[in-house]
Formats: C-alpha cells, sequence, structure tokens
C-alpha cells in the first residue's frame, strides 16, 4: 500500500513539475529571459523544432537560445500562452502536447497564431527538461491590426526568480 501511494504520489509531482516547466517556457519567452529559457532544455542533444510554415530547427542548447534571439528580432512585442496540456509519464522519460496561442508585432509585420507543441522530455537530475519540442501550426494569421502592443525590454525589476 505504501509503495503503491509514493508511486501515484511521485506521478502526480511530476506531471505538475512538467507543467510548470511548460509555464516557464512561455514566461522566459515573454520576459525575453534568454539564461531561463535556456535551463529549460535537457543538456545533450535537445531539439526544438518549428514546422511549416515558418519552418526553424535547432539543436543543442546554445543553438536554441540562439534561434529564440533572432526570433526576438523579427518582432518587438511577442506574447506567448501556453493552454490545456496532456502529460503521459514513462519513468525518466515522459510526452506531453499543449495548446500553444501567440501574438506578435514587428516594424511592419504582424503576427497571431494557434499552434501545438509536441514534447518529449526527460528527468535530470536537477529536473524535467525538454529533450525535444516540435512547433506545429494550426492557425497563422499575418494581416495587419492597428491595436497598440508594447516592447518588453527583458529587464523587469519584479521578474519571478526560476
Amino acid at each position: 500500500m505504501t509503495a503503491d501511494l509514493e508511486r501515484r504520489l511521485r506521478a502526480l509531482e511530476d506531471e505538475a513539475e512538467i507543467h510548470r516547466l511548460a509555464a516557464r517556457f512561455s514566461d522566459a519567452v515573454n520576459e525575453r529571459d534568454l539564461a531561463a529559457f535556456g535551463r529549460l532544455w535537457a543538456e545533450a542533444g535537445a531539439v526544438w523544432s518549428i514546422g511549416p510554415p515558418l519552418t526553424s530547427r535547432a539543436e543543442g542548447r546554445e543553438a536554441i537560445v540562439g534561434l529564440l534571439e533572432s526570433l526576438y528580432k523579427l518582432e518587438r512585442y511577442f506574447m506567448q500562452m501556453t493552454h490545456s496540456g496532456v502529460v503521459t509519464l514513462d519513468g525518466d522519460r515522459a510526452t506531453a502536447r499543449y495548446v500553444v496561442r501567440e501574438h506578435g508585432r514587428g516594424d511592419g509585420t504582424y503576427y497571431e497564431n494557434l499552434a501545438v507543441y509536441n514534447d518529449e522530455l526527460v528527468r535530470e537530475a536537477d529536473g524535467w527538461r525538454f529533450a525535444t519540442r516540435s512547433y506545429v501550426y494550426r492557425f497563422l494569421s499575418q494581416k495587419p491590426v492597428d491595436e497598440e502592443a508594447f516592447e518588453v525590454t527583458g529587464d523587469h525589476p519584479d521578474q519571478i526568480s526560476q
């Protein structure tokens, strides 16, 4: 009985940690916190891919952070919201799928979408990390809008610690 309870409690803790990892991903992206973003990825062999029509791919923490940094150059305003997610645990590995909505605006560019992240995760010594994150567009609009958007500079004194 105790072993079963411990196993169930561990599964609940793991699932909660994976949901927090997905939330920290959006938080790091929205706050332009490259250091926090880099810490979300597995130490070895991590891959971040963005599917068509705006295809990109990076392998390894440094390249993944570099890809995000290059995406920031396209949009002076960008906001990502992670919505519902499902997690499947398998020991020290897991898969997850999250619905994501994004808005962005650059100089003369506009971006709004709905997408799904398909994730493979791995438990490392200091917690769960993304081994792969694959972004699949479900809706994309790049039509101009006339609402106002506000740039994030990345130096907020009220930032939540990771």
